[in-house]
């Protein structure tokens, strides 16, 4: 087989079925103009959803990767590690992707100013309740807020959730990785947005791409609420000036096990991370929440 161009990465943990159908529907409607691969990382699943995939699926591009149970970001990771394309679009495990989705996310990424392109997300089981195009932050508490549809161009937006992203393979492995030190779940995707932002790049949503996503109420698996909390904190100690830094503790000071996390974020190497993308910066912190007008 000839290198893909592509590589498409699905992270997964007790999928069940939406793992193989969301693996079909890639098969079925990315037979455009790019060659690729797609790796499945299995991040610790219990379920059957892997085995029931290659019961299914015999397709000689489709990979599985045995991940260790981090996460989808440190999965994202890993698979991204595995890539051979030239770009990689990593997307969730409970997808239905559209015709010619995958040539939408990437030619924005032709444009060597733009790091990271996003669809717009509409509800699996609601297809008519709205769409989403990318997101921003709605309070110093880093709570996150959907773009309403306002264009069917590219355009840029403060921040793509990790649903589903695009990215170019030498910039993911520079620049582009999803945090390591986030704890399991949680506004790896928000990090990574203001990180492209700052080093100088855009990140743009392609509305044209609709990708109808499964929005659950709790995952397949536990989470615990308190490592939602210490993600936050861990994203606004990495890159944001200390005087906004303080609005968001003060925003999340009476969240239940605050005091924890932020005593786990100050024994982190959150401030070695910090000072190495600070000497990386193109823009200031103070740049992106005026360029987007989010007040923090």
């Amino acid at each position: 087989m000839p290198a893909p161009e592509v590589s498409i990465v699905i992270p997964t943990r007790n999928e069940g079925t939406y793992l193989a159908y969301t693996v079909y529907w890639i098969l079925t409607n990315s037979n455009g103009v790019f060659d690729f691969e797609i790796i499945v990382v299995d991040d610790g699943s219990t379920d059957n959803s892997i085995r029931r995939l290659l019961q299914l699926c015999g397709d000689p591009r489709l990979k599985i990767v045995a991940g260790e149970r981090q996460g989808p970001g440190r999965a994202r990771n890993l698979g991204g590690r595995e890539a051979k394309g030239q770009y990689i679009v990593f997307i969730d495990a409970h997808c239905y992707t559209p015709q010619n989705w995958l040539e939408g996310l990437i030619a924005p990424l032709l444009d060597p100013t733009i790091a990271m392109v996003g669809c717009a997300f509409a509800d699996l089981n609601r297809p008519n309740a709205g769409i989403g195009v990318g997101c921003s932050w709605g309070t110093p508490a880093l709570d996150m807020v959907w773009l309403p549809q306002r264009s069917f161009d590219v355009h840029q937006v403060p921040l793509l959730p990790g649903g589903c992203q695009a990215l170019r393979t030498e910039d993911f492995l520079s620049f582009g990785q999803y945090d390591p030190g986030m704890k399991h779940i949680g506004s790896e995707g928000e990090e990574q947005s203001i990180r492209c932002w700052l080093m100088g790049y855009q990140v743009v949503v392609q509305p044209r791409v609709v990708v109808h996503h499964l929005f659950r109420d709790h995952p397949p698996y536990h989470v615990r609420p308190p490592e939602l909390i210490y993600n936050r904190l861990r994203t606004a100690l990495l890159h944001f000036t200390s005087e906004r830094f303080a609005r968001v503790v003060e925003a999340l000071k009476h969240t239940p096990h605050f005091s924890e996390q932020i005593l786990a974020l100050l024994e982190s190497d959150t401030m070695i991370h910090r000072a190495a993308w600070s000497k990386r910066r193109e823009r200031s912190d103070e740049w992106f929440f005026r360029h987007f007008r989010i007040p923090i």
